[in-house]
């Protein structure tokens, strides 16, 4: 009750004197502050930002209505608690939308057992208001210790990755950009599923730190294959190292799933299509594709062809499409001239088409190099309603 602050608000002096030797006599401990009108009290709101205001609702000046008008739209203020005190119920009926905003009101005359009533009820919810957001404030840093912590721990398992497969980190950050952005892009993630990928992407070579030398560069699955016997042991091998950090519960299932092929020809447990969690088909997509880069030396363009190829048998094709639009947007030798991403909306005739549309189903709307017309527009948006374009439209600005 210490670190509370009152402040009462009053014109009428004899009431103002006593609603504050009221309170000294009665809750010492409180810091009082007092006001003649609302001019003053505003200045006091601003400068002490008291967590209880009793406020006079007739005054010259600011009124009573207004100061409490402030209050509730200023953010640093939200948690005050308001009395307003009336001498005419007729004050509370001109502006009720205003005055509902108030915490508690009390109509004059009042007795000091009513007077003391309502203080101590605004004195219980503040001091509950305060233990709330100290619990709050506790849970917030508990939770940045903690998202430290993962932080750091995925760190010491990419090194470890370093010190078994040279030039991992590299690749992984690469994977992990590139899955965040698709799924971003999809629309269709929440906050901690986009977190959890990230760290899937990050931790997806996991299982390979058992590997011999033999076999720890060479990739997992070529053409949709493991390369060698050992490889199925792999996803397994993964899910049990993730699986024993309960925080990567999640993780792990989306990394033991990650060499399922879209046909359901996979591994480990040959699931197919919409069976396999989206996050596993993303991560897949966007790891064979760097692998194709890093490992086989191809171009950019070169590895999103051999991707694409494969769509519908071992990738989902929605994923392909989208790092298509990734690799031209991010990868500098792929960048087309002049060109920017649109919403729906912003679609005008003769606009230029620099990038296939596609539809979420898999559908070729429009092809690169088409001219918008009015027709198609609607077309375009008309479709949009029943099967939603896959990620953005991209034009030329010129």
């Amino acid at each position: 009750m210490s670190n509370i602050k009152v402040l009462v608000i009053d014109d009428e002096p004899a009431t103002l004197l006593t609603i504050s030797k009221l309170i000294e006599k009665s809750f010492s401990e409180l810091s009082l502050f007092t006001a003649k009108d609302g001019n003053d009290g505003l200045l006091i709101i601003k400068k002490e930002k008291p967590e209880i205001v009793i406020s006079d609702i007739s005054m010259p000046g600011q009124s009573g209505l207004e100061l409490l008008d402030f209050v509730r739209k200023e953010k640093d203020f939200k948690d005050t608690y308001f009395v307003l005190i009336t001498a005419h119920d007729d004050d509370l009926k001109q502006d009720q939308s205003t005055t509902l905003a108030a915490d508690d009101y009390i109509a004059k005359p009042f007795s000091n057992v009513k007077l003391l009533a309502r203080i101590k009820a605004a004195i219980r919810v503040t001091e509950m208001q305060k233990h709330i957001k100290n619990e709050n404030n506790l849970l917030l840093s508990l939770a940045n210790q903690l998202e430290q912590e993962i932080q750091d721990m995925i760190k010491l398992s990419v090194k470890f990755l370093e010190a078994r497969i040279p030039s991992s980190t590299d690749i992984l950050r690469k994977v992990a950009e590139c899955s965040v952005w698709i799924a971003k892009s999809y629309g269709d993630f929440s906050s901690e599923q986009i977190r959890d990928l990230e760290i899937a992407a990050y931790l997806c070579h996991a299982g390979r730190i058992y590997l011999n030398d033999n076999f720890i560069k060479e990739p997992i699955m070529k053409s949709g294959r493991p390369t060698n016997e050992i490889m199925y042991q792999v996803p397994k091998l993964s899910k049990d190292i993730l699986g024993s950090v309960q925080r990567f519960s999640e993780v792990s299932k989306t990394v033991y799933h990650i060499y399922e092929n879209f046909d359901g020809s996979g591994i480990p447990e040959r699931l197919k299509s919409w069976q396999i969690p989206f996050e596993s088909r993303i991560i897949r997509v966007v790891l064979d594709y760097q692998e194709l880069v890093y490992q086989y030396k191809k171009s950019p363009g070169q590895a999103v062809d051999i991707i694409k190829k494969e769509a519908s048998r071992l990738y989902d094709q929605r994923v392909t499409i989208l790092l298509e639009h990734y690799v031209k947007s991010f990868e500098i030798s792929e960048k087309i001239e002049n060109e920017v991403a649109v919403l729906l909306t912003d679609l005008k005739e003769n606009m230029k088409i620099t990038r296939d549309i596609y539809t979420e189903k898999g559908l070729k709307l429009l092809p690169s190099g088409a001219v918008l017309t009015n027709k198609i527009i609607e077309k375009i948006l008309m479709h949009n309603t029943t099967d939603s374009i896959l990620g953005n439209i991209y034009i030329n600005r010129f």
